[in-house]
């Protein structure tokens, strides 16, 4: 009994870690959002929350409301949750990913635009 008891238990850990995707760094395009100048700021975002520009959070299709992504650029790094959907794809198909003002200050002056960064999973 303990032997089978131990082989099930063994068969639905295999199958939990096998179901878990595999997330590899992406390289992309970041843009920044949520500037006052655009009138986004404390409007609702995808998740329902208002967007704070001053959060660390995130715009970005393909991952759950959620999701910790890290992004780096060179030697900085910043950790944000994505919480909303975006970029534009139809506008900015080379976007992968839209920061807050106040996460894309942690890799560059939001003057720089746009910036090639990794993207990391950390937490789905």
């Amino acid at each position: 009994m303990k032997i089978l008891i131990t082989i099930i238990l063994s068969v639905l850990i295999m199958c939990y870690v096998v179901a878990q995707p595999i997330y590899r760094p992406i390289n992309t395009v970041a843009s920044w959002y949520g500037g006052k100048a655009d009138g986004l700021v404390g409007k609702l975002t995808a998740s329902g929350e208002p967007l704070d520009d001053k959060a660390l959070t995130c715009a970005m299709w393909g991952f759950p409301f959620g999701t910790k992504i890290k992004v780096t650029l060179g030697n900085r790094s910043v950790i944000v949750r994505v919480n909303d959907r975006g970029p534009n794809r139809k506008k900015h198909p080379e976007r992968g990913i839209d920061l807050t003002k106040a996460a894309f200050s942690r890799l560059a002056h939001p003057d720089a635009g746009l910036l090639k960064v990794k993207l990391e999973v950390l937490d789905k």
